[in-house]
């Protein structure tokens, strides 16, 4: 199996219109061409599956069972307050719906269809966005008169992720399964996706445990839903979960993903980091191991975003780092490569040309979208493979950086970095390359280096900047591609100087390629 699972989230399209991007929409037949020119654009292309999110804290459809964005443009007071929301994007899902009568989810569906991409709905489980905001066109009024269904309440100073909803209450979950519910009763769709990353805290503190259980019933309610429009659409719905990439995060968390699969509640399981970065180092095997006996496959989700550690500057992927991210994953065993947040207009109309990483990525978008589907192509490609993080643990847990960390003569054991390439091609050639701070150049008689317990020399400083790399630059050609395995251990030591190691990657590229 291979393909790409692409998700746009519930707000970029009205989010555009407002901002003026893709074509300029002005009225019903300008809004219906640019909802179907979001879709051509994949035409052509290995997106094989297309995730439409249908809510954050508000829905994104004219919903009855949960608050949509067309109360948010109707809201005269909020929390007490007065407000008025009808200047931001929301104005725009007033005209898309209230004044054109345009459902932009069914245009979607049916032009998918008519392009052979399956559509599923997906829906956001918690979401946040503006918890600590005294008013906010994002959040329902049910939040703000409803305190007592949040997760914590007694925080001196509440922090970003106290105000979600409190799963162990049976109000909430009936909330979302009436909303499963009406989204599954309006559109017709090959699958629906329970986004359990938006967000991942879903009980008080200490009840996670009792979550266990109290999720698994919840499913097993999910999965009778979709079974009631399995029989009245007369197909299958599959059901997909998007869940933290650590097993054991994932399971005290509340998830007990592989308990689901042995029950038959869910037929995909993707993976991955929640924000803040793309996590190149995510236990697919791991997971593999878990799914097979139970047939659930299994997707590697990577995110817009790309950084180190949480105080790196954020930065964006590039087509290297994804090709990098898709060749990994579809190595280790992944079924699908799932892009998150990577959505942008036809023609890459109001994109930001200043924003260099981000234009540039936007640019290469269709490359990916074609050549990130399987194995075979990715591992043709220039690839970067550098370390991050994982940017999502439970509260007991502790996010732990392979970057910046020093060396210096006296350490007597390797720092050591486990990097993820999954399989090469013969035609290709490997280096090492590292950000190094330093009060002096450091030259390759002051460092050593091993590559799965093979050494290697020659380090250079390059002078040439790089977008990922802040402090100076330093590259190392590894002499054997044969050297390179899916997982590799890097340890490097100092031999005679101070200095602090910021970045560090396995860069791959094709000979041919090669100035």
């Amino acid at each position: 199996m291979s393909g790409i699972m692409l998700n746009w989230d519930d707000s970029a399209f009205f989010y555009y219109i407002h901002k003026g991007y893709g074509k300029k929409v002005n009225d019903r037949q300008s809004a219906v061409s640019c909802c179907e020119a979001v879709i051509n654009q994949y035409q052509g292309t290995n997106v094989t599956d297309f995730l439409m999110c249908v809510n954050a804290r508000l829905a994104s459809y004219p919903s009855v069972t949960i608050e949509n964005y067309g109360d948010a443009y109707n809201r005269k007071v909020q929390n007490g307050e007065e407000v008025d929301f009808s200047e931001t994007w929301v104005s725009s899902f007033n005209k898309v719906y209230n004044e054109w009568g345009i459902d932009y989810f069914q245009i979607w569906i049916n032009r998918l269809n008519e392009i052979n991409i399956k559509p599923w709905i997906s829906i956001r489980m918690n979401d946040a966005h503006e918890t600590l905001s005294k008013t906010s066109f994002l959040a329902p009024d049910f939040y703000y008169n409803n305190p007592q269904y949040r997760r914590v309440t007694y925080n001196p100073v509440p922090s970003y992720f106290d105000g979600l909803y409190d799963y162990g209450q049976i109000e909430i979950r009936e909330r979302f399964l009436d909303f499963i519910d009406e989204t599954l009763s309006r559109y017709d769709v090959f699958g629906l996706e329970l986004d359990w990353m938006r967000e991942a805290f879903l009980f008080k503190n200490g009840m996670e445990c009792e979550g266990i259980s109290i999720l698994t019933d919840f499913m097993k309610n999910v999965k009778a839903i979709v079974e009631k429009y399995e029989r009245k659409r007369n197909h299958r719905i599959l059901i997909s979960v998007r869940v933290p990439s650590g097993v054991e995060t994932c399971y005290y968390l509340g998830f007990d993903v592989a308990g689901w699969a042995k029950l038959g509640l869910i037929n995909n399981v993707v993976i991955t980091p929640r924000w803040s970065t793309t996590d190149t180092d995510m236990p697919v095997e791991i997971w593999k191991n878990l799914l097979n006996p139970y047939e659930v496959t299994i997707a590697a989700g990577i995110e817009v975003l790309i950084r180190q550690n949480r105080k790196s500057a954020y930065t964006y992927n590039c087509i290297e780092t994804v090709y990098a991210n898709s060749s990994a994953y579809f190595s280790a065993g992944a079924d699908k490569f799932y892009l998150f947040n990577f959505m942008a207009m036809p023609d890459l109309f109001g994109a930001d040309s200043e924003n260099t990483a981000l234009y540039s990525l936007y640019k290469d978008l269709k490359d990916i979208f074609i050549g990130c589907s399987d194995l075979e192509h990715s591992i043709k490609r220039d690839r970067r493979h550098f370390v991050t993080f994982k940017d999502l643990t439970a509260p007991w847990e502790k996010s732990e950086y392979y970057v910046p960390v020093e060396c210096n003569k006296e350490k007597t054991e390797p720092e050591i970095f486990r990097i993820r390439t999954g399989k090469t091609d013969k035609h290709s050639i490997a280096y090492i390359q590292m950000g190094i701070e330093s009060n002096d150049v450091i030259y390759d008689e002051d460092i050593c280096i091993y590559i799965n317990s093979q050494q290697i020399s020659g380090l250079k400083k390059v002078d040439e900047p790089d977008y990922y790399i802040r402090s100076g630059r330093y590259i190392c050609k590894i002499p054997d591609i044969d050297m390179i395995n899916n997982i590799n251990i890097v340890q490097a030591w100092s031999r005679t100087k101070t200095f602090t190691i910021t970045h560090i990657e396995i860069i791959i590229k094709r000979k041919d390629n090669i100035e």
